[in-house]
């Protein structure tokens, strides 16, 4: 962050939605956005960010961080990294019905997220039920998670100059969603947390964002129709002038980058134009 206040043009997400649409981007333009709602946003990503007075935009799952359940993929991933190997074993052979393969734990979390990612309805709560009477270790899917924000952390966010944006209501895939059910997650989730904080919210940023399969035309039409001014995806990429700002790429930071790696992907686009000999 410290590098970034040296270094870059770091905008609101709003300004930076609003100088897209007039094509009017400054130079090393940036907006830095948090997805999902865990609270070490607030615990340990705000301090540093009013430290260096940097704005953001914190995605925010609604029913989540307003209490009325668990972030199920937050609770699937504690649940899978503290079973022992053998009740991990039972929930992998029972929502997948094979023996699991020698794999690290991440690997295994994905690949039983994907099994409630890729369903809807009826059949995605059963497979929830599922997990939940096999991880009985971990509390209810239907309690909330103590590592989610509350109404309290985001109303600090709020008040310290940062943004609130929707991540849906319950973090359901939109592509193939019935457009009910879709158009109910997105406007939902901005109700709720418009009534919760008294403030607008306008962006959104669109769950699992980083298959291409999960951001379909119809769940952009959707985001439109439900009144967000953008929509962001977790594809890989740069916004340039002339970016549909309910499709917009971003570029994921995680602790596995090293630094090199952070320069190299805030720089990415312009080498990609010097490799092109542009």
């Amino acid at each position: 962050m410290e590098f970034l206040s040296r270094h870059y043009n770091v905008l609101t997400l709003d300004d930076m939605v609003s100088r897209l649409e007039v094509g009017n981007l400054p130079p090393k333009a940036v907006a830095i956005t948090f997805d999902d709602g865990y609270r070490d946003n607030a615990t340990e990503a705000l301090p540093i960010l009013v430290r260096y007075n940097l704005p953001a935009t914190f995605f925010v799952t609604s029913d989540a961080v307003l209490g009325k359940s668990a972030f199920w993929t937050g609770w699937l991933h504690r649940a899978v990294f503290s079973a022992s190997e053998e009740i991990l074993r039972k929930a992998y052979s029972t929502l997948i019905d094979s023996k699991p393969p020698v794999a690290h734990r991440e690997e295994i979390y994905a690949a039983l997220a994907a099994q409630v990612d890729c369903t809807h309805g009826v059949t995605r709560q059963q497979r929830l039920l599922t997990l939940s009477c096999v991880f009985s270790h971990m509390p209810p899917l239907s309690a909330p998670s103590d590592f989610m924000m509350d109404i309290g952390d985001l109303r600090s966010l709020v008040n310290s100059g940062m943004t609130v944006g929707a991540h849906t209501a319950t973090h359901k895939v939109l592509a193939g969603l019935p457009e009910d059910d879709a158009r109910e997650e997105l406007s939902r989730s901005k109700r709720e947390l418009e009534q919760a904080l008294d403030t607008p919210i306008e962006h959104l940023a669109y769950p699992n964002g980083h298959v291409t399969s999960n951001v379909d035309d119809a769940a952009i039409r959707l985001a439109r129709e439900a009144g967000y001014r953008s929509a962001g995806t977790s594809r890989r990429g740069v916004a340039l002038v002339g970016t549909s700002t309910h499709d917009l790429p971003r570029q994921g930071i995680n602790d596995a980058l090293g630094f090199s790696d952070f320069v190299f992907k805030l720089e990415e686009a312009r080498f990609s134009l010097l490799l092109r000999g542009a």
